[in-house]
Formats: structure tokens, C-alpha cells, sequence
């Protein structure tokens, strides 16, 4: 039987993700929410329903974090309700805890943003942390693919802040080693999932 979330292209799925961060980082929230939805069902596969309001509780969530920069003391256990409703559309195991999910989701995004540019190895060890929880597997089975998609982050943070026509220019200096580094996750990601537990 396969594992749940494991029948996925990795380089199908890193495209999309890195077309939804950089929908993401310049402000397109419909760009956005379309890019999620081809995500959902290329890593999920649920229905076309299910996918759509899971897509628009990640893209509401998405984009009201992102709208929190700058505040002072921000709330961001706020967004982990609509994260977790997101994932229990996605037919995840009964085993598995959607809320907890749902906040070590929403915990990465927080690392990124309280550490700043150097956030890559603490986002990887959530991101590990967060593909623990979904899949059931050690940590050290998922830690290669949760590095390298905090390294992508770090990359693509470091890239925007140097860039001089900021997080919505092209990014030609950066774009190109975050969607490799996402490449390069997924495929990690879908190896540790085949692998007999």
C-alpha cells in the first residue's frame, strides 16, 4: 500500500512551489491560491472540492501572515486553525493530528520571520519536524528534504534582500538555485516516503 502524500512528481511539485512563493512574495494572492490548488491535488490527489477550500484556507492564511510584517507582537497562532482545517480536507491518515500538523506548518513560517536571513537551518529543522508529523516517519528519515527546502528559503530570502528590484523583481540571481533546492527536496522527500517501514 503506499503511503499517504507519497505519490507525488517531486519536480512537478517543486515547480509549483516555487511558482506559489513567488506569487507569494509579490503580493499575487490569485496566482497564489491557483498555484496551491495544481499543488494539493499533484501531492494529495484529493478532489477537486476538497482542493479548492483547502487551497483557499492556505491562501488566506498565507496571505494575512504576510500582511502581519512589521507588527509589533504579532499573533500568529491565529492562522494555525485555518492551516490544520486545510489539512484535514486532504484525507490525511486518522492517525495523524491535523492540528498539530497545522501548527508545525505555521511554525516554519514564524521561525523564517522572527530569525531572518540566516533562518535556513532552524526552517529546515521545522520543516523536519513538520514531515514527521505528516507522514509518521523518524525525523531522520525526512531530514534531508526538510534542509534542503530551508536552505531553498534562506536562499530565496538572502536573494530578495540583495536584489535591487526587491522580493516582486524577477529574482534571475536567486530563482533558479530555490526552485533546484526545492527539486532537490522533493526528491529526498519522495525516496524517504517509498522506503519499507
Amino acid at each position: 500500500m503506499t503511503r499517504w502524500g507519497a505519490d507525488f512528481d517531486p519536480d512537478r511539485l517543486a515547480d509549483l512551489e516555487t511558482a506559489m512563493w513567488k506569487a507569494y512574495y509579490r503580493k499575487q494572492p490569485t496566482r497564489l491560491y491557483g498555484y496551491l490548488l495544481k499543488g494539493i491535488r499533484e501531492q494529495a490527489h484529493v478532489s477537486w472540492p476538497r482542493a479548492i477550500v483547502t487551497s483557499l484556507f492556505w491562501t488566506k492564511a498565507a496571505a494575512q501572515f504576510g500582511n502581519t510584517f512589521g507588527e509589533e507582537n504579532p499573533d500568529y497562532d491565529r492562522f494555525a486553525p485555518d492551516i490544520a482545517r486545510g489539512y484535514r480536507l486532504l484525507g490525511l491518515p486518522a492517525s495523524v493530528d491535523a492540528e498539530e500538523v497545522g501548527r508545525r506548518e505555521l511554525r516554519w513560517w514564524v521561525v523564517r520571520r522572527e530569525i531572518g536571513l540566516a533562518a535556513g537551518e532552524a526552517a529546515g529543522d521545522a520543516i523536519t519536524r513538520l514531515y514527521s508529523a505528516i507522514y509518521q516517519l523518524p525525523e531522520d528519515a525526512v531530514a534531508e528534504a526538510g534542509r534542503l527546502r530551508g536552505e531553498a528559503a534562506e536562499v530565496r530570502d538572502r536573494g530578495a534582500t540583495d536584489d535591487p528590484a526587491g522580493p516582486r523583481g524577477r529574482g534571475a540571481a536567486y530563482w533558479p538555485t530555490v526552485a533546484k533546492l526545492l527539486r532537490d527536496s522533493y526528491r529526498s522527500l519522495k525516496v524517504s516516503l517509498a522506503e519499507p517501514r
